[in-house]
């Protein structure tokens, strides 16, 4: 159970394996655990570095006047890769972490090879989805702590293996819950031109998750990243690690190897012309 103190903080992290480096970054609320469902597969040919982010897990919780700040975050992630000597490193990211991943690949494009994005997106993409925010929002303020992750779990009723990793990864408190979810979200898309890695995209097809178009809001990353490929993946949302571990796992690894990307029944390609 490592721990690092960088950029004013503890960062704990898990490694597994051997080889060339890649950062995990997990999403919103969880922890490294997230991961898991990936060990086995990126184990046995990569180096895989799985950080609590700042508030979550067992990292430090602290922010400056108590405000949550992805900004901060992703200096933190940049800090632990300078003060660990890791660069330059393959960053994946789900769901905030692939906020975090995306702001790190604009701020330190020099500490990146390769770039994942999976349930992600750089702005809202409607004012439904500010409404919804705000509604839960207001909601989860309202209620008991295991409560909220009840409603949050809602979703995944049909979906009994990501329900149990979720539940297992969930370390967040009550109140840097309700920090990060009223934090302003740091709009990127009008950077994403300053991203250098080759990037992978990745999405669920026409599923609202949260009230933000997962398809929409991927396609908006591959239009604005010059070397990237967007692959959605139909019937799935948000967290595509854990729902469609698999595939997601093979197209990863493909990806960092450079190899042709496979074809999948339930997943469309779409390539820079």
């Amino acid at each position: 159970m490592p721990n690092i103190k960088v950029n004013g903080t503890h960062i704990h992290y898990e490694t597994s394996g051997e080889g060339e480096i890649i950062i995990f970054l997990h999403g919103s609320g969880a922890s490294w655990r997230m991961w898991e469902p990936q060990i086995e597969a990126f184990s046995s040919s990569y180096k895989m570095f799985m950080i609590d982010y700042r508030g979550h897990g067992e990292s430090g919780k602290d922010f400056p006047n108590n405000k949550y700040d992805y900004h901060l975050i992703t200096d933190d992630v940049a800090a632990f890769i300078d003060t660990l000597s890791l660069n330059p490193v393959n960053v994946v990211g789900v769901s905030q972490g692939g906020q975090i991943a995306t702001l790190l690949a604009i701020k330190r494009p020099d500490i990146i090879n390769n770039l994942v994005i999976a349930d992600s997106f750089s702005e809202l993409p409607s004012l439904s989805s500010n409404f919804v925010l705000k509604i839960s929002n207001a909601l989860f303020s309202l209620l008991p702590y295991s409560t909220i992750i009840n409603l949050m779990m809602k979703v995944y009723k049909d979906y009994p293996y990501t329900e149990k990793i979720l539940r297992k990864s969930f370390t967040i408190d009550k109140k840097t819950l309700l920090a990060m979810k009223t934090a302003p979200f740091p709009t990127h898309t009008h950077l994403l031109h300053l991203i250098k890695a080759k990037t992978l995209v990745m999405g669920g097809g026409n599923k609202f998750f949260v009230g933000v178009n997962e398809e929409k809001a991927s396609q908006i990353l591959f239009k604005n990243i010059s070397n990237s490929t967007l692959a959605i993946f139909k019937n799935s949302f948000d967290p595509l690690s854990i729902m469609e571990k698999d595939i997601f796992n093979d197209m990863v690894i493909d990806f960092f190897k450079g190899k042709p990307l496979k074809n999948y029944d339930s997943v469309d390609y779409f390539l820079k012309k």
